[in-house]
């Protein structure tokens, strides 16, 4: 019985696994086609479509500004993180008024919070502005990384930060010499999750992101509400390549870090 179960959950799992990587193994094929329209299979294979992309400058910039927003999505969000480990260390726990107020993204819809950002921050004038922008990913990816950091805050005695204060190195010595690099894998996965998480954004990207120039999942939706060429399916099968490109390094980390606590704890 035991190993009927055991199947059948393989089973789902691998489903569940197709299920949601057959649009990404479906957008290559389908941008490599002749056709002016997406057709799957392709009849006639070429690479015109990415070259069309490569050369237009709408896609590049808004391909750059993504980049960009993503990145420093990635280091507010481990610089907070990072933070919240750091109290956690010293006090011994984080409040939970701020554990309960990091988590609340995750239970409001984005439509929602989307709206109010908007409705919140337009007689400001920074809505259309990077920097709301990436206040909103920030808010959006903290949850994640913040978990994940403070699992990895755990594993660290905190008397080493005594014992280090008390031969007179000063708390940024401690936290660059001896904190960040037991955690440096916990980090790396923690800005690679907030990386991942503005990378994807469309909702606050439509709201309250950049009109003139799009981030590229804004200009994507823009694209796709106009006309549909293969055009879309070649950024599709990029912006999938670095999606899977940052879930294979996580996965990577992951598993570096799980053998790091198998050989401790031998």
């Amino acid at each position: 019985m035991k190993r009927a179960f055991s199947i059948i959950g393989a089973a789902y799992t691998l489903l569940v696994i197709l299920f949601l990587l057959l649009p990404a193994i479906a957008v290559l094929p389908a941008s490599v086609g002749k056709s002016e329209f997406i057709e799957f299979p392709p009849g006639e294979l070429t690479l015109d479509w990415y070259a069309q992309v490569a050369g237009d400058s709408g896609w590049i910039d808004s391909a750059l500004l993504s980049l960009r927003i993503a990145i420093l999505t990635a280091v507010v969000t481990t610089v907070l993180a990072v933070l919240f480990g750091i109290v956690q260390m010293r006090k011994g726990h984080v409040p939970r008024w701020a554990i309960l107020t990091v988590l609340l993204p995750l239970w409001t819809p984005h439509v929602v919070l989307a709206s109010g950002v908007f409705a919140a921050f337009l007689p400001t004038g920074l809505v259309g502005g990077e920097t709301l922008l990436v206040l909103a990913n920030t808010a959006m990816a903290l949850p994640l990384s913040a978990t994940l950091i403070l699992a990895s805050f755990a594993t660290i005695d905190p008397t080493l930060w005594t014992a280090a204060a008390s031969l007179g190195a000063r708390p940024a010595t401690i936290l660059r010499t001896v904190i960040l690099p037991l955690v440096a894998l916990g980090v790396a996965m923690s800005a690679i999750l907030a990386f991942q998480s503005a990378w994807d954004e469309t909702t606050f990207a439509l709201f309250i992101g950049p009109v003139l120039t799009p981030v590229l999942s804004a200009r994507m939706y823009a694209y796709v509400s106009q006309t549909v060429t293969p055009a879309i399916a070649a950024v599709s099968a990029i912006v999938t390549a670095v999606t899977l490109a940052c879930a294979i390094l996580f996965a990577t980390l992951q598993a570096r870090q799980r053998r790091r606590r198998s050989l401790a704890a031998q």
